[in-house]
C-alpha cells in the first residue's frame, strides 16, 4: 500500500476525541504488474495472502461498482476524508476513474497511488479529468539497478521516471515514495536528490514493516539504531532540500522532531501513528484494518451493509489502537506515546500483539529510565559476565559468538540469543568498531556555551541538526551547554561554529580541544571484577584511508547484526572478502584506528544515572600528574587536559559515572583532595539532546 495525499488539516482538542478519518486508503484492487519484494498483499511464498496469485488479473471478489458507490456516499455522509486509491495497481480496475469522478462529486479529495509503470500522457490526463489531485509513484534506488532489483521487474525504474516525466507535463501533482531498509539506506541521499529533479512535491519515505512477502525482508530491515540515524538524517532534510518530507510507518520521528525542538505547537499536520485515529484502510474486499500493514480485521463492510461510519465507530480494534495509554511495554509508559504511539503493524509482525511496544525505537522512556536507576538494573551472573566481556572486545573472528561462548563456556546459541536480549532490552546501544576521529584525519572538540535558559531549546536544537555532533548535553553552571564537535579538519571546525554564533547570536561558543589525553575507556562494571586499564596510545592522524578503506569503516558503524557470522553483512557492505575485513578490522585495532570493537551500552539502564564532568583549576606544571592521577580512577571513563577561556580556569576534565549525584560527588571530592586542589565543580547533565555514534566518511 502507498500513502499519498495533500496534507489534510487536523483539529486537536475537542474535535480530535471524535476520531474523525481524515483519510481512508481504499485498496481498490490486488491486480499488478509488479512482483515487489516488499509487497504487504503476499505471501514470502509469491502468492497472495488471500490465496489468489499475483497477475494483472482483478480478483473476482473485489468491491463492485455499485458497492463502491455506497461505500463513498456512506463516507461523505459523516466526514469528507482524503480517499487514496491504492492497490495493486489501481489503474487495473476498470472503474477506477469512474469510482475516481463519484468520490469526487460528494466533496471527497482523491488521491492515487501508482506503480507508475502505465503513466504516460493520455492516462495521466484521464487522471485528471477524474479528479484525482495527486498521485504518488514508488522508488527505492538511485538507479535502474537497485530500484528494479527491489520490484523485481527490469525496466520499472525507466518507466517511473518517464511516467513522473509525463505527470509533470501534464501539471499533475505527484509525490515520489521510498521504502526504506539496508538494502537502499546509504542511496537515501541520491534517491532524495532525485525527487527534487523530478520535480515532485513531496518525498514520502516508508519505513519497511516485515509482513506479506516483506516478511523476508525482515534480515534487511534496520535495526533501532539504524532507524534513529535514518530518522534523525531524515529530519534535517527538508529545511535544507525545499521539498516537503513526510515519513511513514515510522511514528517515531515525530518524537524526534519533537526532541530536537523542530516540533511547531502551530503546526496542524498528523503525527505520530494515525492508524485506527483518523486514517484506516480499506480491502479490495472491503475488510476494515488500522493500515495495510496489519492484518488485523477490524470490520467486514458488506457484512456491515457497507455502513463504514459504524465500523469506525464501534470496532473494538479501532477502540484499542485509540487508547495509547493501554499500550504495552515501553510504548505504554512513553512520555512520547501521544506523540508517537509506535507502529502498531511493526509491533504485531514482532510479536503477534498490536498493543505491543515498536521493537524498533531506541528511545527508552523517562519511567523506564528512572525505574532502572532505582533498582540499579540487576543482571543475572551469565549476563552480567557476558555483558562486561562485550564491553571490553568482541573477538575479531569469522564465528565470533562461538570464540565468546568457548570462552565463558556456554554454547553459541545461549551466546547470541542473550546478545540479542540485551539489545532488546536496550542495555546494548551498538555492537561494532569504536573509531579514533584523529587516527582517521578528523578534528574533534568539546564546546561550551553560555545560552539563556528561555533559548535553550532553540539552540540546542540547532546544535543537535549539525551532523558532526554526537553528543549534546544542557548541565548545571553559567556554561550551560556542552556538546562534542566532530569534523574533518579545525578550519572546518571553527567554520561551523562560526557559522553558529551568527545564527543563534550565542556571544561564543567556546572551542576546548584535547591537548592531552590521559584516559578514554568507558566501562560499566556489572560483574563486580573491572579490568586494568590499557595504557593509551596518543591519536595521531593515520594514512589517509583509500576508497575501500573508507567504505569500510561506514560498514563498521553500524549496529553489527547477532547472527553466526555478522562481518558476512559487513563484508557485503564494504564490497571486500570476510577475510579481508578481518584482516584489516585486526589491524586497525592493533594501530588505534579503531579504540576499541565490543559493546556500546545504555549505561542509564544500568543503574549508572548520574553523569558528571568534573572540572579542575590546575597549574600548568601539575596537570600531568594530576591526569595520571585521575585515569587511574576506575569511575573516571573519560580524562583530559584543555584549554581555558577567560572565565573559566579549569584545564583538567574528568567524566564520572556513578549509580547517583552523592556518589560522583564523593569521587569527585575525594579526588581534589589528593590533587590538592581547592576550585574544582561538577557539572551534571540535566538533560540529553543528543547522543549517537559519529558518522565518518558520509557526504
Amino acid at each position: 500500500m502507498s500513502d499519498t495525499h495533500p496534507t489534510p488539516a487536523v483539529t486537536r482538542g475537542a474535535a480530535r476525541a471524535e476520531w474523525i478519518p481524515r483519510l481512508v486508503a481504499w485498496e481498490v484492487t490486488r491486480a499488478c504488474v509488479l512482483n515487489c519484494r516488499h509487497c504487504r498483499a503476499a505471501r514470502t511464498d509469491g502468492a497472495r495472502a488471500d490465496g489468489a496469485g499475483a497477475g494483472p488479473a482483478s480478483a473476482s471478489d473485489e468491491l463492485t461498482s455499485r458497492e463502491a458507490q455506497l461505500l463513498l456516499d456512506n463516507i461523505a455522509s459523516f466526514a469528507r476524508p482524503i480517499i487514496i486509491l491504492t492497490g495493486g495497481e489501481p489503474m487495473l480496475r476498470a472503474d477506477v476513474y469512474e469510482i475516481a469522478s463519484y468520490a469526487s462529486s460528494l466533496g471527497l479529495p482523491v488521491a492515487m497511488a501508482t506503480c507508475g509503470v502505465l503513466l504516460d500522457d493520455a492516462s495521466v490526463a484521464r487522471i485528471r479529468e477524474s479528479g484525482v489531485r495527486r498521485i504518488s509513484v514508488s522508488i527505492d534506488g538511485a538507479t535502474s539497478q537497485s530500484h528494479d532489483s527491489f520490484r523485481q521487474s527490469p525496466g520499472s525504474f525507466q518507466s517511473c521516471i518517464n511516467g513522473l516525466d509525463a505527470a509533470r507535463k501534464g501539471r499533475l501533482d505527484f509525490q515520489v515514495n521510498t521504502t526504506v531498509s539496508r538494502l537502499n539506506a546509504g542511496e537515501l541521499p541520491a534517491i532524495l536528490d532525485l525527487a527534487i529533479s523530478l520535480g515532485a512535491s513531496t518525498w514520502n519515505p516508508f519505513l519497511l514493516v516485515p509482513t506479506g512477502r516483506g516478511a523476508s525482508l525482515a534480515a534487511d530491515q534496520m535495526n533501532a539504531a539504524e532507524y534513529e540515524r535514518a530518522l534523525t538524517w531524515l529530519a534535517g532534510q527538508e529545511s535544507r532540500s525545499g521539498i516537503r518530507i513526510r515519513v511513514t510507518c515510522a511514528p517515531h520521528y515525530h518524537r524526534v522532531l519533537h526532541q530536537l525542538g523542530q516540533s511547531d505547537p502551530s503546526d496542524h499536520s498528523p503525527s505520530g501513528c494515525l492508524g485506527g485515529k483518523s486514517f484506516a484502510f480499506i480491502s479490495h474486499t472491503g475488510k476494515v484494518q488500522i493500515c495495510g500493514f496489519l492484518d488485523v480485521e477490524c470490520g467486514d463492510l458488506r457484512r456491515e451493509g457497507l455502513d463504514f461510519r459504524k465500523v469506525w465507530t464501534d470496532s473494538p480494534v479501532l477502540t484499542a489502537v485509540r487508547d495509547v495509554s493501554s499500550y504495552h511495554g515501553r510504548c505504554g509508559a512513553c512520555e512520547y506515546n501521544r506523540v508517537c504511539g509506535g507502529c502498531r503493524a511493526r509491533a504485531f509482525a514482532a510479536t503477534g500483539d498490536y498493543l505491543a511496544e515498536e521493537p524498533l525505537c531506541s528511545h527508552e522512556p523517562r519511567q523506564a529510565r528512572t525505574s532502572a536507576a532505582e533498582s540499579g538494573a540487576a543482571l543475572d551472573p551469565v549476563y552480567a559476565t557476558l555483558l562486561s566481556a562485550l564491553q571490553l572486545r568482541l573477538p575479531i573472528a569469522q564465528r565470533p559468538f562461538d570464540v565468546m561462548a568457548r570462552e565463558l563456556s556456554l554454547p553459541p546459541e545461549e551466546v547470541i540469543s542473550r546478545v540479542a536480549h540485551l539489545k532488546a532490552a536496550d542495555l546494548i546501544r551498538r555492537l561494532g568498531a569504536v573509531f579514533d576521529a584523529g587516527r582517521l584525519g578528523y578534528a574533534s572538540t568539546l564546546v561550551a556555551a553560555k545560552v539563556p535558559p528561555d533559548r535553550v531549546d532553540d539552540i540546542a536544537a540547532r546544535v543537535s541538526r549539525l551532523p558532526g555532533v554526537t553528543h549534546n548535553y544542557l548541565r548545571d553552571g553559567d556554561y550551560n551547554l556542552w556538546f562534542t564537535l566532530t569534523a574533518p579538519s579545525a578550519d572546518e571546525i571553527e567554520r561551523i561554529l562560526k557559522d553558529l554564533k551568527t545564527a543563534s547570536s550565542i556571544a561564543a561558543f567556546h572551542s576546548l580541544p584535547a591537548l592531552a589525553m590521559y584516559k578514554r575507556r568507558v566501562f560499566f562494571d556489572v560483574a563486580g571484577d573491572s579490568p586494568e586499564s590499557a595504557p593509551l596510545a596518543p591519536s595521531a592522524p593515520s594514512a589517509p584511508l583509500d576508497s575501500t578503506g573508507q567504505a569500510l569503516v561506514r560498514a563498521l558503524q553500524d549496529d553489527l547484526p547477532t547472527t553466526p557470522e555478522p562481518f558476512a553483512a559487513v563484508a557485503q557492505a564494504a564490497g571486500m572478502s570476510v577475510d579481508d575485513v578481518l584482516s584489516r578490522v585486526n589491524a586497525w585495532l592493533a594501530s588505534g584506528v579503531i579504540r576499541r570493537f565490543g559493546a556500546v551500552v545504555a549505561h542509564r539502564a544500568l543503574g549508572y544515572s548520574a553523569n558528571g564532568m568534573a572540572v579542575f583549576a590546575v597549574p600548568d606544571s601539575e596537570v600531568e600528574a594530576a591526569g595520571a592521577l585521575l585515569a587511574a580512577q576506575t569511575e573516571v571513563s573519560h580524562c583530559y587536559r584543555r584549554p581555558p577561556v577567560p572565565d573559566w580556569p579549569y584545564s583538567l576534565y574528568a567524566m564520572v559515572h556513578g549509580k547517583s549525584c552523592d556518589e560522583v560527588n564523593a569521587v569527585v571530592n575525594v579526588a581534589a583532595r589528593k590533587l590538592r586542589v581547592a576550585d574544582y565543580r561538577v557539572l551534571f547533565s540535566t538533560r540529553e539532546f543528543k547522543k549517537t555514534s559519529m558518522r565518518y566518511f558520509i557526504e
